[in-house]
Order: C-alpha cells, then structure tokens, then sequence
C-alpha cells in the first residue's frame, strides 16, 4: 500500500505539471518517446493557409494586468467598419494564432473586429498555471474592461472561445458582465475541470483515473491555488443571461462531444447547438465554414 501511495504521488506530481504546468514542455517529449501520446488529428492544409493570411493583417500588440498583477498579451485585429467586436479565447496549451486562425477570418468577413488573447500561462503571457477556465473567466473581466476603455461603445462585444478557451467563456458569462455584451461563440467546450483531467488520466497514463483526479486535485489546491470542482461550465450555465452558440464535431477525440450536448441542455439562455458530423477537436469551422458562419450569423441575427 505504501509503494503504490508513492507511485500515485509521484505521478500526480508529474501529471499537475503536465496538466496546468506553465513549463511542461520537457514532459510532454519525455511522453512522446513513450508512445503514450499521440496527436488526435493532422493540422489540414487550410487551417494553415488561414494562419498565413492571419500574419498579413495588421495586427495591434494589447497587453493588459489580471487582477492578480499578471501580464496577459494579445493581437487586435480591426476591421475598418465593424459592426462588432469578438474577443476570442484559444483552448489548452494553444495559442492565438493557431486555435482562433481560421474562425478569425470568417468573423472579419462578418465585419468583426477580432481580440484574441494569449491565456494565461501560454506563449508570452504570464503565469505559472493554467487555470481550465476556473482563473481565466476573471481574465475575461479584464479584457472585456480594456475592451470599454478602448474601442467604439456604441459596438457589442461577444465572447468566443474554442475547447479551454470554450470553457473559459462560458464560466464567464455567469459573471457580471458588461451591457455591450450581446453573445457567446462555444465550441467545443467541456463541461467541468475535473472532468478532464480524470479522462486524460485514462487516456495518458492508463491509471485509474478517479484515484489519479483526486490526487491531482489535492495538489492543484496548493501549488496552484485553485480546486478543480470549485465551479464548472454546467454551474454557469445555470445562471447564464446571453445567448449562446455551441458548437461541437461528433467525432472529437479529446473533449467529448457529449459535454457540450451537457452544456447546451444546462443553459438557461436562448441557445442553439450547432453539431457538426464527422468533426474532430476544433475542427467544426474548418470542416464546413460556409454553414457555420451561416447558423452563426442566423442566431444572433447579423444580417438584420
């Protein structure tokens, strides 16, 4: 008994780096030599390309401080004559230029101006841990205040994320957000902290994921400061007052599809979910954005 406590303590550690650690980088090739982790989808060829036109804009630096004095960083990309403004949130150990790439374009198209941030813990913001949205839905407080200080008021704001970032927003919207708030943009967001970290258990370290989730959890509490089942996107949705899009490919390896489905049923606001058949992870723009830009613009009506 003894032995197997420290085999679980030791991996707990490892895997509270692996899972919420700013510097994992280290790990994740020691568990790639392993063959224990293997990427769930090939990055497509437009995805790239989208990428590629992303860096021909003219994008603004934003920097900003949490409310705990961390620095968070961004790009601003500006439509002349937008109608709107979307402040975008990319998932787990992503990036700005990579997770919000393609959806960016289709929502400059619409005439939108884009944010989209480097969350914290990622890229060139600060932050020792990653906080699976349970932190950064105050961080959407701070950007959605430099948002009101500095662009056009009489220009709603909607929030979107993708997978974390998913999450990310829609723990936010039970928040006390800003009136130029008008929506929130989901895909493919999971339902708690918790939640993952017990199913990458399973799926990495092939441990039994509830003793391994649990014993994580003890160790996220006191090196990062925060519990994995202290709040949850399912919480928020209980008390969520703006629309919300969710949507979510069927055949997401990573997040389950089913979690969304969970989100879409517990909100209370006016919602539509937005399945995309065949779909991996964060593939449900990339795998038919004329109608996802359609369904989008539909429901929070646009055009009108």
């Amino acid at each position: 008994m003894k032995s197997l406590q420290l085999g679980q303590l030791f991996w707990a550690h490892i895997y509270l780096h692996l899972a919420v650690g700013r510097s994992a980088q280290v790990l994740w090739k020691i568990k790639k030599l392993f063959g224990r982790i293997k990427k769930d989808r090939r990055k497509p060829a437009c995805e790239k390309e989208l990428t590629v036109w992303l860096y021909k804009q003219k994008l603004k630096k934003v920097e900003i401080k949490n409310r705990e004095g961390i620095k968070l960083t961004g790009r601003f990309l500006e439509h002349p004559d937008a109608e709107r403004i979307v402040l975008m949130f990319h998932g787990w150990r992503g990036r700005w230029d990579q997770d919000g790439a393609a959806l960016a374009k289709g929502l400059y198209e619409e005439k939108c101006s884009v944010l989209m941030v480097n969350q914290r813990a990622h890229q060139t913001s600060g932050g020792k841990y990653i906080g699976f949205g349970v932190l950064e839905r105050f961080d959407c407080l701070k950007w959605l205040e430099y948002l009101m200080q500095n662009t056009n008021d009489s220009l709603k704001i909607y929030l979107s994320g993708v997978s974390m970032g998913a999450a990310t927003v829609l723990m936010a919207s039970s928040l006390e957000l800003p009136e130029r708030v008008a929506g929130i943009i989901a895909d493919c967001g999971f339902t708690t902290p918790y939640e993952m970290i017990r199913i990458f258990a399973k799926k990495y370290f092939k441990l039994k994921e509830i003793e391994m989730a649990d014993a994580v959890n003890r160790l996220c509490r006191k090196k990062a400061g925060y519990d994995l089942k202290e709040y949850s996107t399912l919480e928020a949705m209980k008390n969520c007052r703006i629309p919300v899009f969710f949507a979510h490919g069927t055949e997401d390896k990573l997040v389950p599809y089913e979690m969304t489905v969970q989100n879409y049923e517990a909100c209370i606001s006016e919602k539509r979910l937005f399945s995309v058949e065949g779909a991996g992870h964060t593939e449900s723009f990339l795998s038919d954005s004329k109608k996802y830009m359609e369904k989008l613009t539909e429901f929070f009506q646009w055009s009108q």
